[in-house]
């Protein structure tokens, strides 16, 4: 039997709560003196002699579990270390025959882990977007509704991208009004590269549900590469409205005030960009602007944070030494050049910097300004990793089809 500590009503062993008062059952001895807990001693040793023993039980048992759990961790250790070093023995093996190149072999093995990691990610996105469309359904046939869903999403989950869209698109003519449903097939769209059919559907989502934020965001995006300089502004202002923190939305509003030359504005979106995600492209973009309104003391910082994160940054490397070369720092300059030839000799600027005598006037680094975002354009190789930072966001923030097509280079 099990007393209770606050009615002192006796209980069987088997329970955790009380039967009259509804309390926990707690491990309780006699309070001295107390005549309402009317017990014998011996009785209350018993008592909590049983339960010490049921506790030793318990934990002998989860002691007992927990070793097998470890032996079996231990065993398949083992197993992954024998397996590792066989594949290190064959990989050393085809190298000494000229058969592989081991560095080649390395990063296709992280490329591959990567990008199950990344599909696996995608998977779980769709599925949980399914969700979404489906508990949003406002219609008469939600069985063909729901089926049509679900084989589209799979289709998209399998590679049958465009089998898959043909299918969400028969979904939304049984709920036209599905604005979730409105914005995966035009999201699906922009990560095709096909900004019209995109737009009219991210325009459909708008029309059901103004303040989607993703609606929002691509449609600025979209514009900004049709040169809707206007239209891009306003999507994106209003995205901003609805997620303060949107990386993809300060970056876009940056780069457009910045090809407008409004170098005040686009530093203060770019600067925000820069704390959501302090990568060195970012810090390249807020350097070159203060480059650009003439504070050479504020370019150098950020460009000499850009060129530490990432040493191979060719256009960062030649940037700073502009920087440098402005400010009679000849020697600095001259070894942030030959750094940036070395990374990248196919640029003309960078030779004729590498060359170029005291006092020489050197081209200017690029222009900030729009960068196209679809591979149908053709992107300068200058520009090719600031629009694959934009992608790496709209894919942490949406759904894509994976693998995510790669910003083609000169």
């Amino acid at each position: 039997m099990i007393f209770c500590q606050r009615c002192k009503k006796a209980n069987p062993s088997d329970v955790e709560y009380c039967g009259e008062c509804g309390a926990m059952l707690m491990l309780v001895s006699r309070p001295h003196g107390s005549s309402l807990f009317d017990v014998g001693e011996n009785t209350l040793e018993e008592h909590l002699l049983e339960r010490i023993s049921a506790l030793e039980s318990a934990l002998t048992r989860a002691n007992d579990r927990f070793e097998q759990l470890l032996d079996l961790a231990q065993q398949q250790a083992t197993g992954s270390f024998y397996d590792h070093m066989m594949l290190e023995a064959l990989t050393e093996m085809l190298a000494e025959t000229q058969a592989v190149n081991p560095e080649e072999l390395e990063q296709r093995w992280r490329n591959r882990v990567a990008r199950h990691y990344e599909e696996t990610a995608e998977r779980e996105r769709l599925d949980e977007r399914c969700e979404q469309i489906i508990s949003a359904f406002r219609g008469s046939e939600r069985e063909d509704f729901i089926d049509q869903v679900e084989e589209g999403t799979l289709l998209i989950s399998e590679g049958s991208t465009r089998r898959g869209l043909r299918m969400l698109e028969s979904a939304l003519t049984l709920d036209g009004h599905n604005a979730e449903l409105s914005f995966t097939i035009g999201e699906y769209y922009f990560n095709l590269g096909k900004s019209g059919d995109a737009a009219v559907f991210l325009r459909r989502a708008l029309d059901e549900q103004g303040d989607h934020f993703g609606a929002r965001l691509l449609l600025g995006l979209l514009s900004g590469d049709e040169g809707e300089a206007e239209s891009a502004k306003i999507h994106l202002q209003r995205a901003l409205a609805l997620d303060e923190n949107s990386f993809a939305a300060h970056y876009g509003l940056g780069r457009l005030f910045a090809r407008e030359s409004d170098l005040n504005e686009a530093l203060t979106h770019l600067k925000r960009a820069l704390e959501i995600n302090p990568s060195p492209e970012m810090y390249y973009l807020v350097g070159r602007t203060y480059l650009e309104q003439g504070r050479a003391d504020k370019a150098m910082k950020h460009l000499q944070k850009a060129v530490r994160l990432d040493p191979h940054f060719d256009i960062a490397q030649y940037s700073l030494g502009f920087v440098y070369w402005q400010s009679n720092r000849t020697s600095e300059a001259r070894e942030h050049f030959r750094l940036a030839y070395e990374i990248n000799p196919q640029e003309s600027d960078y030779r004729a910097a590498v060359q170029a005598r005291a006092g020489d006037k050197l081209p200017t680094p690029p222009a900030l300004g729009w960068s196209s975002i679809f591979p149908r354009r053709k992107i300068k190789l200058s520009e090719s990793r600031f629009v694959e930072l934009l992608w790496r966001d709209l894919n942490a923030f949406s759904i894509s089809p994976a693998p995510l097509r790669k910003t083609p280079r000169k």
